[in-house]
């Protein structure tokens, strides 16, 4: 396989066949020359009434990353223009998830005439009502998967294009242009968090959001995000998605898991240096403490499962901040669609993931007679259930009929190369297909029958092997069995990612090895992405 026939069997597996796709692909618009997924102007209007009324308007976030970084953008748009404008996060578990009846109480409190929803409300029918009901206007701006029914918003501007601050950043861009405002490009470092947070497919819109956003990212002066930086001991002009979605990313949501994402929303707003510094390290320690709880609540899970299709878990300890969390360790340790429930004396909370091939929402919604509420989309979900419901429940929804290949995870491999094919002009192609994430994922190649030299142990606890193949130096971070710990025997299948690994001023490629087998082992070499 030559690297030209290398290059178009990835882009193959991503889906990019045609001259123009491809063309998309590696010269991706500026979200600023992209079209609007939506009309905003009837919204815009609305803003406007209230703005020359002087009334109050409310922000209704979420806690997520998408939802801090959606009511950031939109604050930040809206507030250099009219100061009457404020920010509401709801609280995890004074109010529980999305639109509810208390945080509009709570914005109406306060004076409230419109409510702008961002990451939330596509399906809160009752709730869209009730707030109709007391004279209060209300936009929704939403990408996750809407109902039958529509709610009776004033406008509904829906999408499922991109994140809902990707969603957002298009409304404030349209607003600004109506208005004939200077646009201010910071907005996009705060989309490129949101959109590799959420774990939006990085292709079409969303690679222009995290391109360019990342490139906002790494030249960014919020002192909020650089004192995170620093305190998440990261270098601030070479961020790429894993350091946002893997280090980041977790410290912004600790604070909604445990106390209220309302400091993660401050931080991204910060013009104080100090106060910013304060924030980071409070941050930091909340994403420490996650961190424990989280590792041995996903112990206490791992240890009373029962191996249904849908892996169901529940129990009183788990806190209700970090149930996705016990879920997605279920989904990848064992490969079936989990949910994880925080039991509490009357309602209680769960969450759901799931694999590529089974919806899970459209899942949970066969049981919507047993749940007080259900909603996300078809790889992750969130619902509300009265404790007395959840044997019910939990008999309803384990065994569903899904097919036994799904349940099977696969190695995924973009396609088999020989290691002498190798070499830094393969490696700068690669790096044409940045930035990586879902959709587009880091490629992964397949190399049969090779002889692995000099195995040792690194790291503190030698949990890590390091070994020499064909003069290219490999690394297996965490290798699953005692015997790859021990060093691999001399012939097997590899398959890897090719990095380059700077040293001292030294630049060589090296192997990220992800999977190390007997030889001749069978591998689906197949697009699942």
């Amino acid at each position: 396989m030559t690297e030209f026939e290398i290059i178009q069997k990835l882009l193959a597996n991503r889906g990019l066949t045609t001259k123009e796709t491809v063309e998309e692909f590696f010269h991706p618009a500026h979200p600023k020359d992209i079209s609007s997924p939506f009309d905003s102007k009837s919204a815009i209007q609305l803003i406007k009434s209230h703005i020359k009324s002087g009334n109050k308007i409310y922000i209704y976030g979420d806690y997520d990353v998408d939802g801090i970084c959606a009511t950031a953008i939109l604050w930040e748009t809206l507030y250099p223009q009219y100061q009457n404008v404020f920010p509401h996060i709801p609280h995890r578990r004074d109010e529980g998830y999305g639109l509810s009846q208390k945080g509009i109480d709570h914005c109406l409190e306060q004076g409230a005439k419109l409510i702008i929803t961002v990451d939330n409300g596509i399906t809160a029918l009752d709730q869209v009502k009730y707030c109709r009901d007391k004279d209060c206007d209300i936009i929704i701006i939403d990408h996750h998967e809407p109902a039958d029914t529509l709610p009776p918003a004033n406008e509904v501007l829906y999408s499922s294009d991109t994140c809902a601050a990707g969603l957002t950043w298009f409304f404030c861009r349209d607003f600004t242009r109506t208005c004939d405002l200077k646009p201010n490009p910071s907005l996009l470092e705060l989309v490129a968090l949101a959109t590799i947070c959420d774990i939006v497919p990085l292709l079409g819109t969303n690679r222009s959001f995290a391109k360019f956003g990342l490139e906002e990212l790494n030249r960014t002066a919020r002192p909020g995000l650089l004192a995170l930086f620093k305190e998440a001991n990261l270098i601030s002009n070479s961020l790429t998605p894993y350091h946002v979605g893997f280090i980041i990313g977790p410290r912004l949501n600790a604070a909604g898991r445990l106390e209220h994402a309302l400091d993660s929303l401050r931080l991204l707003c910060i013009r104080d240096p100090q106060k910013a510094e304060s924030l980071a390290n409070k941050l930091g320690e909340t994403n420490r403490t996650r961190q424990d709880l989280t590792r041995s609540s996903v112990e206490h899970a791992f240890s009373q499962i029962n191996l249904t299709s849908v892996i169901v878990t529940a129990h009183e300890s788990f806190d209700e901040g970090i149930i996705g969390l016990i879920a997605a360790k279920l989904v990848e340790k064992h490969h079936h669609p989990a949910i994880a429930i925080s039991i509490r004396p009357t309602i209680s909370k769960g969450s759901a993931r799931s694999v590529p091939g089974f919806h899970i929402t459209e899942h949970l919604r066969t049981a919507s007679h047993l749940l007080v509420n259900v909603g996300g989309h078809a790889m992750a979900a969130g619902f509300t259930v009265e404790t007395s419901q959840i044997q019910e429940l939990i008999s309803h929804i384990s065994n569903p009929d899904i097919s036994p290949d799904l349940l099977i995870k696969k190695p995924r491999v973009d396609c088999e190369i020989s290691l002498e094919q190798i070499n830094l002009d393969l490696y700068s192609q690669l790096k044409l297909f940045e930035p990586y994430g879902l959709g587009n994922p880091t490629p992964v190649f397949l190399t049969k029958n090779v002889t692995i030299s000099n195995p040792r142990h690194i790291g503190k606890q030698n949990q890590h092997l390091k070994f020499n193949i064909n003069g290219l130096e490999a690394i297996y971070f965490n290798p699953p069995s005692p015997e790859l710990r021990r060093g691999a025997g001399s012939e097997v299948d590899l398959t890897y990612q090719i990095d380059l690994n700077t040293w001292n001023g030294q630049s060589r490629l090296q192997l990220i090895v992800k999977d190390i087998q007997a030889q001749d082992s069978n591998y689906d070499v197949r697009r699942d992405l």
